[in-house]
């Protein structure tokens, strides 16, 4: 099979978490793609939360759903996602026979192959499903029902306190980082995944956040959801023996440099 991008020509790809994945997590979305031209990417999307019958409203609230997760949304993504979907489904290895494993998401790509659809599957299913959930914030992004991502550190000593803002836009794929205020310099886009693994690894502790901005002496992360939260306080190990606050330390020394 010729699996180089084909213009114009469309794809639909089906995704759905693997079963062992508790509601309300469990999910499945539709991805139809049109590629008009080198330069037009179309997608038609929807996404439908499974088996959040089994949970109560009270649950779902606290897991931050509402009644009207559910999502469909039809439109244009910016052209960069054409490359990068064309640079993952060329390098892929597929094959042609279905496999659900327990552990594993589930996802399948469907297109046209001398002229009849024909169904494939990617075997590095970690990679796609990477791809995926950043495709999915691009969705988000270019059809408006999330913004950007940013996070903002803050360290209050006993000089000026210090800020380093990093924002992410998943729909154009570019990271910037602005320190005290200046001009924003682009950062390689990879380096994103390593601040969110290294960062999110910790656990974060809402009920012992600020709900202000402090100015207090400490270190502190603020994220998009109004809190601001002081490492070794409100950021603490995920396990007794994690090291994780000392590699969030580290992350933000290189940053500032």
């Amino acid at each position: 099979m010729d699996k180089d991008l084909q213009i114009p020509a469309e794809y639909t790809i089906r995704f759905q978490t693997a079963p062992i994945t508790p509601a309300p997590f469990s999910h499945f979305y539709t991805l139809r793609l049109d590629v008009r031209s080198a330069i037009e990417l179309w997608v038609d999307f929807g996404i439908t939360y499974t088996e959040r019958d089994e949970m109560s409203e009270e649950d779902l609230i606290d897991e931050g759903f509402t009644a009207n997760d559910d999502y469909h949304w039809s439109g244009k993504v910016p052209p960069v996602w054409i490359n990068e979907f064309g640079e993952i489904f060329g390098s892929s290895k597929m094959i042609r026979k279905r496999e659900e494993v327990e552990y594993e998401d589930f996802i399948e790509i469907e297109l046209e192959e001398n002229n009849k659809n024909v169904t494939i599957y990617p075997v590095d299913k970690e990679r796609w499903t990477y791809f995926l959930q950043e495709f999915m914030q691009a969705i988000f992004e270019a059809s408006g029902k999330e913004k950007p991502f940013e996070m903002t550190y803050l360290e209050i000593g006993d000089g000026q306190p210090f800020t380093l803002d990093l924002k992410a836009s998943f729909a154009t794929k570019m990271l910037t980082l602005s320190k005290l205020g200046e001009k924003p310099q682009q950062l390689d886009w990879p380096k994103l995944q390593k601040i969110m693994d290294t960062v999110y690894r910790a656990d974060f502790l809402a009920d012992m956040a600020a709900r202000s901005r402090p100015n207090k002496p400490g270190k502190y992360i603020t994220a998009g959801d109004g809190l601001w939260y002081q490492l070794g306080v409100s950021i603490v190990e995920s396990a007794p023996k994690s090291k994780d606050l000392p590699k969030i330390d580290a992350l933000f020394v290189a940053l500032r440099k």
